[in-house]
């Protein structure tokens, strides 16, 4: 095995922040993205060291570990890198899974998720699709289709064209009422079936539809439309 050079005897434009800068950051190893985020070593040890050594442990060892273990068993890392590292470590998780353990349990749930995810046009109707794993964990959502004040026009298969590409278990679906109140006209009533009828085909299950407006939401669950 060849021995790692420190920082200082590799060449400037292979240094980690050069090099990220020159070939982007896939082209560099986990200890060199390290060494960006930690910015410097100690003064027995430059940070590519560091680096190394904190990665030696492996990425699900240091995930388990808290920012006291962290500063205390790895020498040199002390309390800011810890931190540092720790933060890192989250922001990964949520980027690979953006919607954490968020989980619908309900039509509250479901309401209060969009209001907080979706920027609605109030002067439009939106169609928002939610689709969920097996324990009905969000594991991804979209505006499928926005229309007119009183019209919106989508078809089953714009929502379950994602629904097979997430392959989740079941979806809700929530559309809004920009004026009037929250209750079903009979074009909702009817899309309602022709979904649930396309889900069924298709393997999935649709949980709710949920209308909203400004201060309410009507669920088809809840009121034995579903």
């Amino acid at each position: 095995m060849y021995p790692k050079k420190s920082i200082r005897e590799l060449p400037k434009d292979l240094r980690p922040r050069e090099k990220l800068s020159k070939f982007g950051a896939s082209a560099l190893s986990d200890e060199e993205l390290l060494a960006v985020i930690f910015g410097s070593g100690t003064k027995e040890e430059d940070v590519i060291s560091l680096a190394s050594k904190v990665v030696s442990l492996g990425w699900e060892t240091l995930m388990a570990m808290d920012v006291e273990e962290l500063s205390r068993k790895i020498k040199g890392l002390g309390f800011a890198k810890a931190c540092q590292l720790k933060a890192v470590i989250e922001l990964a998780k949520r980027i690979n899974d953006p919607y954490g353990d968020f989980k619908i349990s309900n039509p509250q749930d479901a309401y209060d998720f969009v209001r907080k995810k979706v920027l609605f046009d109030e002067r439009r109707e939106h169609l928002i699709a939610l689709y969920l794993t097996p324990t009905n964990k969000v594991v991804d959502y979209e505006v499928v289709a926005i229309g007119k004040m009183n019209a919106l026009y989508a078809e089953p298969k714009d929502i379950l064209y994602t629904a097979v590409k997430r392959a989740c278990s079941s979806l809700i679906v929530l559309h809004n009422h920009p004026k009037g109140d929250a209750r079903p006209s009979k074009e909702d009533i009817e899309f309602t079936k022709r979904l649930k009828q396309a889900c069924e085909l298709l393997g999935f299950e649709l949980l709710d539809h949920i209308i909203i407006n400004q201060k309410d939401f009507f669920s088809f669950r809840s009121n034995g439309l579903l």
